[in-house]
């Protein structure tokens, strides 16, 4: 397998993943009644610019389709340090006031009826940041979960955008 394909199979991933990540926290919010904060919706929102950026790489070669990968890393590092902080939140939720806003991105969500409305509520977070960091999936904590995600991601990305670019040079 060349350096191409196998960069392209990387980054089918990475969107796969970002697909998968994001199925999960609708899963936990609207089947476990995990309630996301702001904190939370704005990783929803990294994850998402993750997967639109990717697949915007499909449809370019070369340098443009690096950049683009390489975009998309970055957006997986705000997501990852938007997950440490809300890890930080909670490991301090004793001894701090909470810190967390209330957010509602999607305004228009009544409007279209019961799709808009559970579209509105899984972009908006009015629940504890430091309480959302707690909560556990297979025992381990949610924030510790998005963390190695979107670090995974970034890395993920990096490496087919190497992998991208050794190709052009050979």
């Amino acid at each position: 397998m060349n350096a191409k394909h196998l960069s392209s199979l990387i980054a089918v991933l990475v969107v796969l993943a970002a697909i998968g990540a994001f199925a999960l926290v609708l899963w936990l919010q609207f089947a476990r009644d995990y309630a996301p904060c702001s904190l939370c919706v704005y990783q929803r929102l990294a994850n998402l610019a993750v997967l639109v950026v990717v697949v915007m790489g499909f449809f370019w070669t070369g340098a443009t389709r690096r950049g683009l990968w390489m975009l998309a890393s970055a957006y997986a590092l705000a997501g990852a340090g938007l997950a440490g902080w809300q890890w930080h939140l909670s490991t301090v939720a004793s001894r701090t006031p909470e810190t967390c806003t209330a957010v509602n991105l999607f305004q228009g969500g009544r409007s279209f009826g019961t799709l808009g409305k559970d579209a509105a509520s899984a972009l908006s977070g009015q629940g504890s940041c430091a309480a959302a960091g707690v909560r556990t999936l297979a025992g381990w904590p949610v924030t510790h979960w998005s963390l190695v995600f979107f670090l995974a991601c970034a890395m993920l990305l990096w490496l087919a955008q190497w992998l991208a670019g050794r190709q052009g040079n050979h």
